[in-house]
């Protein structure tokens, strides 16, 4: 049965009125009536209607109440209970500080060293705040130090500020000629999604294995932070070229079978490192700022999340560029409407470019872009690119350089 059928009670006011109107039938024949029907225009069939009426809003109730105990249908009011389950883990994430690295430059360089105090404030509009997150000691001799700084205000209110848009020093500090960002804010967002949240709590009994699988990986890396929409963990292969180099100095030249003895020892002893990469992905198919990477590494550096023997690498998705380039025909019949046609085939583009590179591991797919533009109302379409690539999870497709060429080459009979 789908999800979608499950029903706790009958809502439909007509069923529950020809259920209300056979049983009193029944119970009228019982008594002494034989072959008694309601006629329809009988006042008694007002009050069942009136019955069916209340009884309906009542199923209505039961059913809502029933699927909102099930994470498949919960709702706002009720999906944050089934996180309180699973205890701390299951919470649902808040809205999260947007990051960026301040430098701070001195006037002259100095024959001491320069402190900054933590907690210490920028500003792009004497509105929204940026705090820096520790001390920062600028050596003597040197000119600038950089350090991390917070937003003030959580979710997306910091975001959106490129390098040099926080300027405004609010705290002063002698010798501080100059204060501002030198990287794009990040990792803002606000509080965790309903339905990324309920994806998340889907993949929450993998976080119970102390093993390290993916799936555990996973869960952890989108608790990090609520703007991570998707990740993909995998262990990275031996270059056996890398490695052959690292042995030559040792006289040893089976490269492939020493690795493999090797593997062999470290599987039957139980003894040796593993090494874990993780690939982020946050909302709306951007790359992770170095900020979130470090909120990624940190969540599962913890002892009670990291299996002991793993190194873990957080990383970027691996970009894997395409073009987009075809021609499409529109129907005689439909030239009245040409334009209306031509705007939404370049907003299919816009579609695929967002719909390629929102999920880790996508392959690039020239047949679903192929219906999008039919589904514009083309007539007929040919994509000469993209051709169809296979992605590793770990990678990504992107739109590249060149700007995409959908080309409209006119009307065509049918």
């Amino acid at each position: 049965m789908a999800f979608n059928d499950l029903q706790f009670a009958e809502t439909d006011a007509r069923k529950i009125q020809d259920r209300l109107q056979r049983v009193y039938e029944e119970i009228r024949r019982a008594a002494g009536e034989p072959g008694y029907r309601l006629a329809p225009a009988d006042p008694e069939r007002l009050v069942q209607l009136a019955e069916a009426a209340a009884l309906t809003q009542v199923a209505t109730d039961i059913d809502k109440t029933g699927k909102g105990n099930l994470l498949f249908f919960a709702d706002e009011e009720t999906i944050e209970q089934i996180g309180c389950l699973y205890g701390e883990r299951g919470r649902r994430l808040p809205a999260s500080y947007a990051l960026t690295t301040i430098r701070y430059t001195l006037s002259i360089p100095r024959t001491a060293r320069t402190i900054i105090p933590k907690g210490y404030r920028v500003t792009p509009d004497n509105i929204i705040f940026f705090a820096t997150k520790k001390a920062i000691e600028i050596p003597a001799g040197e000119l600038y130090g950089d350090v991390e700084a917070e937003c003030m205000t959580a979710g997306m209110a910091g975001m959106g500020f490129e390098p040099g848009g926080i300027s405004n020093m609010v705290d002063i500090t002698p010798f501080v000629a100059s204060a501002e960002n030198v990287t794009p804010t990040s990792g803002g967002a606000d509080i965790e999604g309903i339905e990324a949240y309920r994806a998340r709590l889907q993949m929450l009994p993998e976080s119970f294995s102390v093993a390290g699988p993916d799936g555990a990986y996973e869960f952890w890396a989108r608790t990090a932070n609520p703007g991570v929409t998707d990740t993909k963990v995998w262990m990275p292969d031996l270059d056996i070229g890398d490695f052959a180099g690292f042995l030559s100095p040792w006289g040893i030249t089976d490269a492939q079978g020493f690795y493999d003895e090797l593997f062999t020892y470290f599987r039957e002893s139980g003894t040796g490192p593993g090494n874990v990469n993780v690939a982020v992905l946050m909302k709306d198919g951007e790359l992770p700022s170095e900020e979130v990477k470090s909120q990624v590494l940190e969540t599962l550096s913890d002892k009670r999340v990291r299996p002991l023997a793993d190194f873990v690498h957080v990383m970027d998705p691996e970009p894997v560029e395409y073009n987009i380039v075809g021609e499409y025909w529109i129907r005689t019949a439909d030239a009245a409407k040409a334009q209306s046609i031509i705007d939404n085939v370049n907003l299919a583009v816009e579609r695929f470019v967002s719909w390629q590179r929102n999920v880790l591991g996508r392959d690039i797919n020239p047949s679903f872009f192929h219906q999008l533009v039919m589904e514009c109302g083309a007539k007929r379409a040919v994509i000469h690119e993209p051709a169809f690539t296979k992605l590793d999870p770990w990678q990504i497709g992107v739109l590249s350089g060149a700007p995409a060429r959908m080309v409209c080459k006119g009307l065509e009979d049918e």
